[in-house]
C-alpha cells in the first residue's frame, strides 16, 4: 500500500506506547470512556446461530475445541472489520473536510470526523490488542477508493453505500451481541452513522449531472463491491478452513449450501439496491441489473471462486 492510500485510510498507521504523551492527552480529549471496561481475551460476542454455524455440519461435529476456534477467529474478524471501517472513517471525513463547499458543508464534515474518531477509540476496546493490516479483498477496496478525488464517487460508495449497508450491519450485530456493553456502544454509533448517510443521500440528490468519468468510476466500483457481496460469506468460509484444516472444493460448496449462501447474498443485494434507488443515477443502476450484480452466486459458483 503506498503512502498516499496509507495516510488517508490509515491502516498502516503505528499506534503509540500507552505511556506516551499523546496517548494521555487522547485519553483526556476522549473525555467520556469506559476505563473500567475489560474484556476477556477469549470474549465471544455473537453465538454460533447469529453466524449460521448451527447449520453446518462441519462444525457440529468439530471438537469443542475447534469449534471455539472458529468461532473466535469470526468473533475477531466481525471486530477487525468495525474497527477498520472506523479508522477509514476518520481518514474519509477529514478528507471531505477538505473537499467542502460550503462553510455549513465543513462544519458537518468536521463534527462526522470527530464521530468516527470516537468510535474507533471505542471499539478498540474490545480488542485484546489493535490489529495489524492483513491485504484484505473488502479493505483493499476501501482504501484505493479513498485515494479518489471524485466527490460524486466518494460520496456515492461511502457515505450512501456502505453507510447505509453499515446501519443495517450495526444494527444486526447490536441487536444479536450476547455482551451488553457492546450491544449499547454499536446502537450508539447508529445515531452518528445515520446522520452521515443522510448528508450524503441530501448532497447526491442535490447533483444535477455527472461527467461522464464520475458515472464511469461509480459504475465500475459499485461492481466491485457488489461481487464482494455476490459470492457470499467467505471470511465465515476461510475461519471454518482455519479451524478444520484445509476444505475441497465440495466440501466448501457444501457449507456454502448449508449456509444458504445464495439467500445471504441475495438478502445484502436488495438491501444494496434498495440505497441506491434515488440516490444513484437510474443509468448505473439499470447497467448493474442487467448484468446480474444483483444476483447472489449459487454456493456452487461461489465455492469455486476462491
Amino acid at each position: 500500500m503506498n503512502s498516499k492510500l496509507q495516510s488517508i485510510s490509515g491502516f498502516n498507521l503505528p499506534h503509540v506506547e500507552l505511556d506516551n504523551p499523546t496517548q494521555r492527552i487522547l485519553t483526556s480529549a476522549l473525555k467520556k470512556t469506559d476505563r473500567e471496561l475489560y474484556i476477556e481475551p477469549e470474549t465471544l460476542f455473537w453465538n454460533e446461530t447469529y453466524f449460521g454455524l448451527n447449520k453446518v455440519k462441519f462444525f457440529q461435529e468439530a471438537t469443542a475445541q475447534k469449534q471455539q476456534k472458529i468461532l473466535q477467529i469470526a468473533n475477531r474478524d466481525l471486530l477487525e472489520e468495525i474497527y477498520w471501517l472506523e479508522q477509514a472513517g476518520v481518514g474519509y471525513m477529514a478528507k471531505m473536510v477538505a473537499l467542502s463547499e460550503t462553510c455549513e458543508e465543513r462544519l458537518l464534515y468536521g463534527l462526522f470526523a470527530a464521530d468516527e474518531a470516537s468510535h474507533l477509540a471505542t471499539i478498540t476496546r474490545f480488542l485484546p490488542h489493535p490489529p495489524v493490516f492483513k491485504e484484505d479483498a473488502f479493505l483493499g477496496y476501501m482504501a484505493s477508493l479513498l485515494n479518489s478525488s471524485d466527490k460524486q464517487l466518494l460520496i456515492t460508495l461511502v457515505q450512501v453505500v456502505l453507510e447505509g449497508w453499515g446501519m443495517n450491519h450495526y444494527r444486526s450485530l447490536a441487536n444479536n451481541s450476547l455482551h451488553i456493553s457492546l450491544s449499547n456502544v454499536l446502537k450508539k454509533f447508529l445515531e452518528s452513522e445515520s446522520r452521515h448517510h443522510a448528508l450524503g443521500v441530501t448532497q447526491l440528490r442535490s447533483y444535477d449531472t455527472y461527467s461522464q468519468e464520475s458515472l464511469n468510476s461509480i459504475f465500475s466500483a459499485l461492481t466491485h463491491f457488489l461481487y464482494m457481496v455476490q459470492i457470499g460469506p467467505q471470511r465465515l468460509l476461510k475461519a471454518i478452513e482455519i479451524g478444520l484444516g484445509e476444505l475441497s472444493i465440495q466440501n466448501r460448496v457444501t457449507i456454502l449450501e448449508e449456509l444458504d449462501t445464495e439467500t445471504y447474498s441475495n438478502t445484502r443485494l436488495k438491501l444494496l439496491r434498495s440505497l441506491m434507488i434515488g440516490t444513484v443515477p437510474n443509468s448505473i443502476i439499470q447497467s448493474l441489473e442487467e448484468q446480474g450484480f444483483f444476483k447472489g452466486y449459487s454456493a456452487n459458483q461461489s465455492g469455486k471462486n476462491l
